[in-house]
């Protein structure tokens, strides 16, 4: 199933890119080519934004990828607001689910809210990480634009992942699992192992280059639904049992 949320694939290439592009390799090394063009850029616009919010999530995800798609920027409740987005099968129990459209906002500042408290943050940065995997804000570049905003978020906190010791297969993974189990901890048990103390900024773009699994959760597997589906209604309604505080593991006691 082509991810074609737009309805136009044939006509305007994968997600309206601006070379109307079809072939999937094409379109990963052009959209790629874009991100490294402008990653100094985004990673200028967050070390200056003060406090990161919504706002900057969506502005950096612009400067990303707006030479490649005329509506990066825009979140998929404003672009898709009536799909249901997933990674994987809808009736696969080990499909990941992705915030609803209308909840996407709620989510980021769920976990720039989480990212807020440092001393937590550095202990549980998986759980700041799946919750933005989790709001999946657009219809694609989420995993670089997401991993952008949340170094600067470690760096703040005086943290980094040396992401260099990470494995593709394995943190992708956890991820995944951290969004279908978000109280278990998969992804601060994958994470902590690589939290290291601060480094400076002047390296990243050439590091951000070479982190296995850059993409997150995006192209592979992608599919969509109408959110008045019973089904997929169900499905909603069966992960937001529980506020969002109540997805958070409780603390250790010690």
């Amino acid at each position: 199933m082509t991810f074609d949320p737009f309805g136009d694939f044939e006509a305007a290439g994968y997600l309206q890119n601006s070379l109307q592009l079809k072939d999937p390799t094409e379109v990963k090394e052009s959209e790629h080519l874009s991100f490294e063009l402008s990653i100094e850029e985004a990673l200028a616009y967050l070390a200056k934004k003060k406090p990161i919010d919504y706002k900057t999530v969506l502005k950096v995800h612009e400067i990303l990828f707006s030479g490649f798609y005329h509506w990066a920027g825009k979140d998929r409740n404003e672009l898709v607001p009536h799909l249901a987005v997933f990674k994987g099968s809808l009736n696969d129990p080990r499909s990941t689910v992705f915030e609803r459209p209308d909840s996407i906002k709620m989510s980021v500042d769920y976990a720039l809210k989480l990212a807020a408290d440092k001393k937590r943050f550095r202990d549980h940065p998986g759980g700041v990480m799946g919750q933005l995997a989790f709001a999946h804000p657009f219809l694609d570049g989420n995993g670089r634009a997401i991993l952008l905003v949340f170094m600067e978020l470690c760096y703040r906190a005086e943290f980094a992942i040396d992401w260099s010791r990470t494995s593709k297969d394995d943190y992708l993974r956890a991820l995944s699992d951290e969004i279908r189990e978000p109280r278990e901890r998969h992804l601060d048990n994958y994470l902590n192992p690589f939290v290291v103390d601060i480094s400076s900024r002047d390296e990243w773009p050439e590091t951000i280059g070479g982190i296995r699994g850059l993409d997150g959760l995006d192209k592979e597997d992608i599919t969509y639904e109408n959110l008045d589906n019973p089904q997929v209604q169900q499905i909603y309604k069966a992960y937001r049992a529980q506020p969002l505080g109540a997805r958070e593991p409780p603390e250790s006691g010690g």
